[in-house]
This record gives structure tokens, C-alpha cells and sequence, in this order.
């Protein structure tokens, strides 16, 4: 009977360990690949020369969001959604999404962009060019990142696009644990509209922690993506917003949340 116990734990462990070389083999090969990809991210103002940022409400008209929702009975299936809006309207001008995803690519901590941004390829590939917004929305996070390189850089690179990072959580880097985030939250966000920004150990500011409403006590964390400056990217998430979350964010995630419902979980 130990002898039997004795080799399931050897068996098991030699799992875990052929298990962790390819967790690292992935690592490494998408380290690279993000360091490759960061190289050509611009973290400024970078729209087309007919678009003044000096004067974003008359220029602003098109803005759109990308989420992906996940089945609750099946994590493997997921459903992706691009949602266009019109500003300031914030009409829903065009959604789309694309189902049937089969999301066998692991997660691995600070790459969730290799799991996710491959099933947006098909939504921006079937984009109609006169609803292309001129800023993209991600549920995630940009520079906001242990690589400086979050889902939001990945798809603005990937894509050439002007993307923000827009998170519920903040991202731990830098010594910007949660309690340190937690008091320039409660020394800087009192009304609507406030902004604390996040300055690490090192002096860098990696994004900023905005009290989306007067109403939501829970700030929500905006950092650069790509072809964006931190001012631009704030001022836009606050011209998006209704309720906590920017508009074009929660309504990819409704659309999100009603297609897996109808489509996997029903």
C-alpha cells in the first residue's frame, strides 16, 4: 500500500515538474515576444494630424471597447466582443462579437494578452474602416504591468491603434501594493472626477486611479496602452463615463455577459 502511495506521489510529481519547464519554456518565448513588441510602443499623444487632443470634445466621435467573457460552465469558451460608440452621444453604433472560442492557451500570470488579444484578431479584421474608432478601450491594463507591457500595449501595437487600460484592480508593481494604492486613493479621490496618480518606488508613474462617479466609492485605474499620453487617456475615460465603469467598457461587457448566457449557459 505505500509502495502504491510512493509512486503516485513520484508520478505526480514528475507532473509538476514537466509541468513547470513548459510553463517556463512558454515564459521565456513570450518574454521575448513582449520585449519585441514594447519596442515600438509610443506612450504619447499619437492620433492622425486632424485629430487635436488640445480640443478632444469637438474631435472626439468614435470610440470603441474590446472584453471577452468567459463561460461559467466551461472556461475553455469564451466570447469576445468589440463594441463602437458614438461620441458624446455614447450611442452603440456597431458591436460584434465572435464565439465558439476554444481558449486552450494557458494563463500565465502578466500574459494574459497571448490568451486573449489572438481572439480579437477576428472582430478587427471584419471592422468596417468608417466605424474604426479612434481610441480603443481595453479591460485591462497598459503600461500598468510588471513589463511595462499589458493587454491593453499588446493589442494598441498589435493593431495600431491609441488604446487605454482600464482596470477594477489595481496592478501590484513597484511597491505599489494594495495598501499604498489604497492611501493615495483615500488622500487624493474625495468627488467625481478626482485622480490620484500611481508613482512607484522607482519615480515612474505607471497610471492613475480615478473616481469615475460621485456615487462609486471604488476608483477604477486608468494607465497608458498605446499612441497615448496618461493626461489624454484620463480625460477621455472620464468623457466616456456614466456610471463607474467608461461606457464603451461596460457595454462590450453586457453584450459580453449576454451572449455567453445565451450561447453557453443557457
Amino acid at each position: 500500500e505505500t509502495s502504491k502511495r510512493d509512486g503516485h506521489t513520484s508520478k505526480r510529481s514528475k507532473y509538476c515538474r514537466l509541468a513547470s519547464l513548459v510553463d517556463e519554456e512558454i515564459r521565456e518565448r513570450w518574454t521575448n515576444e513582449q520585449n519585441t513588441l514594447r519596442s515600438q510602443l509610443i506612450e504619447e499623444d499619437c492620433f492622425s494630424e486632424a485629430f487635436d487632443t488640445e480640443d478632444l470634445e469637438n474631435n472626439l466621435t468614435l470610440v470603441g471597447a474590446v472584453d471577452i467573457g468567459y463561460s461559467k460552465t466551461d472556461s475553455r469558451k469564451a466570447i469576445a466582443v468589440l463594441a463602437v460608440l458614438k461620441y458624446p452621444s455614447l450611442e452603440v453604433i456597431y458591436k460584434d462579437h465572435h464565439a465558439e472560442i476554444q481558449t486552450d492557451c494557458p494563463y500565465v500570470p502578466g500574459f494574459l494578452a497571448f490568451k486573449e488579444v489572438p481572439v480579437y484578431k477576428t472582430l478587427f479584421d471584419r471592422l468596417p474602416a468608417e466605424v474604426r474608432p479612434q481610441v480603443l478601450l481595453v479591460d485591462g491594463n497598459g503600461i500598468l504591468h510588471t513589463r511595462n507591457f499589458g493587454c491593453a500595449c499588446h493589442i494598441g501595437v498589435q493593431f495600431n491603434i491609441p488604446t487605454i487600460g482600464v482596470a477594477k484592480k489595481a496592478f501590484e508593481v513597484d511597491g505599489l501594493h494594495k495598501g499604498r494604492v489604497k492611501e493615495i486613493c483615500d488622500r487624493d479621490l474625495h468627488v467625481a472626477g478626482d485622480v490620484g496618480f500611481l508613482r512607484g518606488d522607482s519615480g515612474k508613474v505607471w497610471g492613475a486611479a480615478l473616481r469615475s462617479t460621485q456615487e462609486s466609492k471604488n476608483p477604477i485605474f486608468v494607465s497608458v496602452g498605446h499612441k497615448i499620453s496618461l493626461e489624454t487617456a484620463i480625460e477621455i475615460v472620464k468623457m466616456t463615463t456614466r456610471f463607474r465603469i467608461p461606457e464603451p467598457v461596460r457595454q462590450a461587457d453586457l453584450r459580453g455577459r449576454q451572449k455567453v448566457k445565451e450561447i453557453y449557459d443557457s
